[in-house]
């Protein structure tokens, strides 16, 4: 029987509601922008590299004989590098909105689920020469921080980066048929009776000696946490505000900096933490937003992730949603900082946090519409993950910003916060049925965080300043291509992805402006889907 690796409960959740719910699709965009376009050999060979160490990236989902059986996580048989890596020169002329527009087609196009779900697009030839690089990933198979453990095996802390030793051997690749996971189901059902029964006895032999030992406590400590699973279950069912009522498959990123320090700084003035002044920010930004639209709110439901990651949690999934009510009614900052760290703290301190994965293992017994509604109710999601502290290089090119863009995910926003080298960079979805005014919330959201840092925010556009360069060759494109279909068991280097034979030599990259999703890459290596 193949090794295989269990979708968990959690993980199967978020699988399941995108694939039945386009609202609930759960592709997350990560944003690089490098001061200039990365060697392109470098970073085929670097993500080639990281595909062999962190094996998700060559593992593709593969759904059961029955809808509720636990999909398994495989390598791909016919994993090709080469789909998943695309190269093009931008359209002369091309500004910060289409990149942010690409980055958005990207977003709300799905995978082909064939194969494993993550992609690669580098935009070359932007203004000041600079480049992007847009990551695409599935949120059923990493989280925000889990995303960035995938992005530290790829980038370098200097230009030339270090010799990383021989390629590492490819996983072994896997062909599931039905009949081997009939088999696993039938194992995996025997181990859950199994390790069930033995957990039941292991945690019920303390709870006896408590119970006898300090009755009441024990009474207590169970009702608490019967009651705890009982809160975290009972989901709103409406949104509160009526403006950001509606809800689409559509939805627009948008982005600007704070410096992190000022954001650090004003949440200590008044005796609080980066994420109590984030949630504050957001609270000063929706309040003012409803406000102006003449529609007054006193609170927003809001989906707040919860890392549950531990020391060697690999980038799989470890986060609880907690959703509470934000208030959106305060005026002092001291006061509503005070309110959403303490409802922060208590919700961190729920027992429910330690049974996540069963929940999610429950909830394939709920009807899709039931677990999209609680999705749907949500006014904003707000999350906040620490990147690097320090500058990073991708492929010798040096990362001069990290942006998140995360998809709505059934909220009417998402306000995502990512730290990285000095900067805190605000990456905003917003979906275009709820939002009736894109321009007003994002200026309501940067006063947000004027208001508690006491300056003003910076602008998102990386290219403001830049002069737009005209149409420039690309460099060689690469002799050595995408690796395509690799033989798992073999240690030596891959066939190289078929290309013309005149993109050896200096064939200019694919002219996009930017592409849109499904263009092709021709010539340049690797070619795209």
């Amino acid at each position: 029987m193949p090794a295989v690796e269990r979708l968990s409960g959690w993980d199967f959740a978020t699988w399941r509601s995108a694939t039945e719910d386009p609202v609930m699709r759960s592709t997350m965009i990560g944003l690089l922008i490098l001061e200039k376009a990365p060697d392109w050999d470098r970073l085929v060979d670097r993500y080639d590299r990281a595909s062999r160490v962190v094996p998700i990236l060559r593992k593709k989902i593969v759904e059961g004989p029955v809808a509720i059986a636990n999909p398994r996580l495989v390598v791909d048989p016919n994993f090709d590098l080469s789909f998943h890596m695309r190269r093009f020169t931008a359209a002369e002329g091309t500004t910060w909105e289409d990149v942010l527009d690409e980055c958005r087609r990207q977003s709300m196009t799905d995978f082909d689920r064939d194969r494993p779900l993550w992609r690669v697009t580098v935009l070359e030839g932007l203004p000041g020469g600079k480049a992007a690089v847009i990551s695409k990933l599935h949120h059923a198979i990493a989280d925000g921080q889990g995303a960035l453990q995938l992005g530290a095996a790829l980038v370098d802390i200097s230009p030339e980066g270090f010799d990383l030793g021989p390629m590492p051997e490819a996983p072994e690749a896997v062909t599931l048929t039905p009949r081997h996971f009939a088999e696993i189901m039938v194992q995996d059902n025997a181990e859950w009776v199994m390790n069930t029964a033995k957990g039941a006895i292991e945690n019920a032999l303390p709870t006896l000696v408590d119970a006898l030992t300090a009755p009441q406590e024990t009474v207590e400590k169970i009702t608490e946490t019967v009651s705890s699973l009982i809160r975290f279950a009972n989901t709103p069912k409406t949104p509160l505000s009526s403006l950001m009522a509606k809800r689409s498959i559509n939805y627009h990123f948008d982005t600007f900096d704070v410096r992190f320090r000022d954001l650090r700084d004003g949440a200590k003035a008044h005796g609080h933490t980066v994420n109590d002044a984030f949630l504050a920010a957001i609270s000063f930004g929706l309040r003012d937003y409803h406000k102006q639209l003449g529609q007054p709110v006193d609170e927003l439901h809001i989906n707040m992730p919860i890392s549950l990651r531990h020391e060697g949690d690999g980038a799989q999934n470890a986060v609880s949603i907690a959703r509470f009510d934000l208030p959106t009614n305060f005026d002092d900052i001291t006061k509503l900082m005070d309110s959403v760290s303490g409802t922060v703290k208590r919700l961190r301190a729920e027992p429910a946090l330690d049974y996540t994965n069963q929940l999610g293992e429950i909830s394939r017994f709920i009807p899709t519409e039931l677990l999209t509604q609680a999705a749907h109710a949500s006014d904003v999601t707000a999350s906040n993950v620490p990147g690097p502290p320090i500058t990073v290089y991708l492929a010798g090119a040096k990362v001069d910003a990290m942006i998140p863009m995360p998809p709505p995910i059934g909220a009417a926003v998402f306000v995502a916060l990512l730290t990285y080298a000095g900067k805190a960079c605000v990456g905003v979805a917003m979906d275009d049925a709820a939002i009736t005014d894109r321009k007003l919330l994002m200026k309501c959201l940067a006063d947000g965080f004027s208001e508690i840092t006491g300056k003003p925010v910076i602008s998102g556009d990386q290219f403001a300043g830049q002069a737009a360069t005209k149409k420039a060759p690309a460099k060689k494109a690469a002799a050595k291509k995408a690796p395509a279909k690799k033989a798992a068991a073999k240690k030596a280097p891959a066939k190289k992805a078929p290309a013309k034979k005149a993109a050896a030599k200096k064939a200019p990259a694919p002219t996009a402006a930017p592409a849109a999703e499904g263009s092709e890459a021709k010539a340049a290596a690797p070619e795209a889907d």
